[in-house]
């Protein structure tokens, strides 16, 4: 993107003049001189700072922020369609640490500034180069502001303020080109969370209802970011009357002898810390240790739930990746007694309280299917309402990957969109991985990042082996949970079957592959999906 101060004249940003923001500006100047120039590069490029802070607290130093909005051109071409925190500070040696904060500025500003970019200014030589190796250490997006000060005449202020323009266009430029935000690993909430909006409002529905619910899938299909992302929800909407925690079984100790001990006291530890902030009774779950049982865990959870103070309030407690808990054999095996109490506990919990309620989580559907666990009557059995996670629509897909590529500078073109969900059938981690290989091998040129179906179809190949181990993983996880499916599955692959005898034979089986979402029904039977056909042949 070529620096030409007539095409940012289009759609600028309105100079800011009211005369709090100016008093503001002129104290902020005094303590950082180059904020004249950077002001002045930022409306050569039709942006300007809107909005300035200084912040006195403890560990602050200081510091400063200023709100950067970008005109219509900016806006256009590098996706910055959110204003743009930018941190000074007078640190001569900025510091990991002070990178590390600024996720928190940008929490105390007034209005929510973007999350995908920072801009930085420090009196520090070395900060460009800083910020260029911790930005890939860490999952922020900072650029330095220009060094410098604006100088009092003509023609030196000038060129000054277009050199500091083009020096921020350039690196704003590269900054944004050269990240792959389709390459998310993370757990994503928010404004980065797609798709699945009829389930997360079934979902929310049944826990207002009363309703324990079940979230099931393969790995790599979006079930933790589903939990989250519902949790979210349900506390924004009344941050003062909900509490959501989520606790993650996969951090469960190795040894089985040692899971009831660590459930009760890491849940405990979690609700704590949010009782305390809603001043609600505390007194019992205080008094659990390490040695207490999960009987006096349900009584001290009891008296908390029934307590007056409590009655107004919701409680969702999230249980993920909930096949650690269970193991891979709970109709058969005897040695986890532990597992149908606890979730006898939950069961309880949520019958005697209203302001009470479970999700579980995970890759087997068995803690609500089996009728038995670990030779106990399953106390979830037929109770609470299993849902699977489903693959991206259409609409859902291109709206992740439009959205996403806006803020990469990138442009799909609609033949290019079909033929990447084509491939994918709506796959969130076939249709990511497709995107992040495409978006790797585009060039930084921003008038070269449009994407059309031969960009799609020349990364096809080292796509596929790029992702060839991760689908076998994937598959794996089928034949140690549904082996049986997974049989089956393995059959339709291979022969020409009456759907009618499939059904016959294979019913529970067949129904758990369409809700994987690894066959879908034809008119002429089954077939297999995108991933499905993908992770067989590997």
């Amino acid at each position: 993107m070529s620096f030409d101060e007539r095409a940012f004249r289009e759609g600028r940003i309105r100079e800011v003049r009211q005369e709090k923001f100016l008093r503001a500006f002129q104290l902020f100047v005094e303590a950082f001189p180059a904020a004249v120039l950077h002001r002045r590069a930022l409306q050569l490029l039709g942006s300007d700072i809107v909005d300035i802070r200084r912040w006195d607290g403890a560990g602050d130093r200081g510091a400063w922020t200023a709100l950067v909005r970008f005109g219509q051109v900016m806006e256009g071409a590098l996706g910055l369609h959110r204003e743009v925190m930018a941190l000074y500070t007078q640190d001569k040696e900025f510091q990991f640490r002070d990178f590390q904060k600024l996720k928190l500025f940008r929490e105390r500003q007034p209005r929510e500034p973007s999350q995908d970019l920072y801009l930085v200014y420090a009196n520090d030589p070395k900060l460009p180069a800083k910020l260029r190796d911790w930005t890939v250490r860490e999952p922020i997006n900072a650029v330095a502001m220009p060094r410098g000060e604006a100088g009092p005449s003509e023609p030196s202020a000038r060129g000054a303020e277009y050199g500091a323009a083009q020096a921020l266009l350039r690196d704003l430029t590269n900054s944004i080109a050269s990240q792959n935000l389709y390459e998310e690993t993370l757990p994503v909430t928010g404004r980065a969370f797609f798709g699945r909006r009829d389930l997360l409002q079934e979902l929310a529905s049944q826990l207002r209802s009363g309703k324990v619910c079940g979230i099931f899938g393969l790995r790599k299909t979006g079930k933790t970011s589903l939990v989250k992302e519902l949790g979210r929800q349900l506390v924004i909407a009344s941050p003062t009357q909900r509490i959501f925690v989520l606790r993650d079984m996969e951090d469960l100790p190795k040894d089985p002898n040692e899971h009831s001990a660590a459930l009760q006291m890491d849940l405990t530890a979690s609700l704590l810390p949010k009782l305390r902030e809603l001043k609600l009774r505390t007194h019992e779950l205080t008094q659990l240790t390490k040695e207490s049982s999960l009987s006096e865990f349900r009584r001290a959870m009891q008296a908390m739930l029934g307590h007056e103070s409590s009655r107004d309030i919701q409680m969702v407690v999230a249980l993920d990746e909930i096949e650690s808990l269970i193991g891979k054999d709970p109709r058969r095996s005897l040695d986890r007694p532990y597992v149908p109490e606890f979730l006898g506990i939950m069961r309880s919990l949520v019958q005697e309280n209203p302001n009470f309620n479970v999700v579980i989580a995970g890759l087997t559907s068995a803690v609500l299917e089996a009728g038995v666990l670990y030779g106990r009557e399953n106390p979830l059995f037929a109770w609470a309402k299993p849902y699977y996670m489903p693959p991206f629509d259409r609409g859902a897909a291109d709206d992740l990957v439009r959205d996403i590529g806006a803020r990469m500078a990138v442009r799909w073109s609609d033949d290019a969109l079909d033929k990447v969900f084509a491939l994918s059938g709506g796959h969130v981690f076939l249709h990511r991985s497709l995107c992040a290989r495409i978006a790797d091998n585009l060039p930084l040129d921003l008038s070269s990042r449009e994407v059309t179906p031969q960009r799609v179809d020349s990364v096809q190949r080292s796509w596929r082996r790029g992702i060839a181990e991760q689908l076998q993983e994937m598959l794996s996880s089928l034949d140690r949970f549904y082996p049986d499916a997974a049989d089956v599955l393995r059959l339709l692959s291979g022969t020409d079957i009456d759907p009618e005898e499939v059904d016959r034979a294979y019913p529970s089986q067949i129904e758990h592959l369409l809700k994987l979402g690894l066959i879908d029904e034809a008119a002429y039977g089954y077939e297999l999906t995108a991933f499905s056909r993908m992770a067989l042949r590997t």
